[in-house]
């Protein structure tokens, strides 16, 4: 690999020199500065911005840690906001935690011998401890959802109470008398909102307590095969809200598969919106969770976190629900 030495000693000058040229300083001649650069082309030198942004205390790498990108939602996720990372100038690292410990905590290291500047994290396997380390090494912290809101720390959440409570109501609204739930795992704090919302409209709908509710993972695979084993059990349902995209895409599998037809039989309302609610059979409609404002105030506050020119924040989004062909209206 071509050294910055080695085009110091091809150009017949100094390290500084080359530096100076480099850096586009002005204590050089511009017949030097284009001498120097063309050797640099020539000999396919590129500078280690690294080291450059080190020497004055900060790299511009964020970090960027998700449990998966198997779910179309975090992939939709990690583009928004490396989308706006690269417009303000940063770059973004990925880190996959699977929400894995182990993983997690190899990730939370290598962070640290990267040079981030800040993390952006998403994982139910990251504590406080670990953020409060990281910020002991200065990188800025800001969680997203799943990691839940820590007072010591800034984050951007998305009110999936509320959420639960849009899909919930749009399913009454469509003629349904007896919605239930496909949600995640029993420990899953953001499912467990999304069901708390959906509770709430149950039971002041038809006065009921109990609601019926399939837990799976948070795969589509997952929500194939729970959502078959509880229509093998024959009861009755005309609605279904599932806690995510790929969930739902599993359910209206297994409905197809067991002669049930959405939308004439039972209506489906996903959460997520994601890019593929578009292209699905049925089109699928969805809790809009605004991943571009995600992407953006996540973006803004660690910049402005970095910069040192704000104080944690705990920002809230507000999520919509997105119409289309899976609730279409019953005649």
């Amino acid at each position: 690999m071509t050294t910055i030495k080695d085009i110091a000693k091809k150009a017949g000058v100094s390290v500084a020199t080359v530096s100076r040229a480099i850096n586009n300083k002005s204590d050089i001649s511009e017949d030097m500065r284009k001498y120097i650069l063309k050797i640099i082309d020539d000999m396919g030198y590129v500078p280690n911005s690294i080291a450059k942004n080190l020497s004055h205390g900060r790299t511009n790498l964020i970090a960027v840690m998700l449990p998966t990108l198997n779910n179309q939602f975090f992939s939709d996720l990690l583009s928004e906001i490396e989308k706006e990372a690269n417009k303000n100038g940063y770059n973004t690292l990925f880190f996959n935690s699977s929400d894995d410990r182990t993983k997690v905590e190899y990730y939370l290291n290598s962070m640290r011998s990267n040079f981030v500047c800040g993390a952006i994290i998403n994982s139910l396997s990251v504590t406080g401890k670990d953020l409060e380390n990281l910020e002991k090494n200065g990188i800025k912290t800001i969680t997203i959802d799943r990691s839940g809101s820590d007072p010591h720390y800034s984050s951007v959440t998305v009110d999936h109470r509320i959420g639960g409570r849009l899909a919930t109501e749009h399913l009454f609204e469509r003629g349904c008398v007896n919605p239930i739930m496909l949600s995640g795992t029993p420990d899953d704090e953001i499912a467990n909102e999304r069901m708390a919302g959906f509770s709430e409209v149950v039971s002041s709908k038809t006065g009921r307590k109990n609601i019926t509710v399939v837990h799976s993972d948070l795969t589509s695979t997952g929500g194939y095969h729970a959502f078959m084993e509880f229509i093998n059990k024959g009861e009755k349902f005309d609605g279904l809200f599932c806690s995510n995209d790929a969930m739902a895409f599993g359910a209206i599998r297994a409905c197809i598969d067991s002669g049930i037809k959405v939308p004439d039989d039972v209506l489906v309302v996903g959460y997520d919106n994601s890019s593929m609610d578009e292209i699905f059979i049925p089109r699928l409609s969805s809790i809009n969770q605004h991943l571009n404002k995600i992407g953006q105030l996540s973006i803004k506050s660690m910049i402005e976190l970095i910069n040192g020119k704000a104080e944690i924040k705990h920002l809230i989004i507000t999520p919509e629900l997105v119409i289309r062909e899976s609730t279409f209206k019953r005649e």
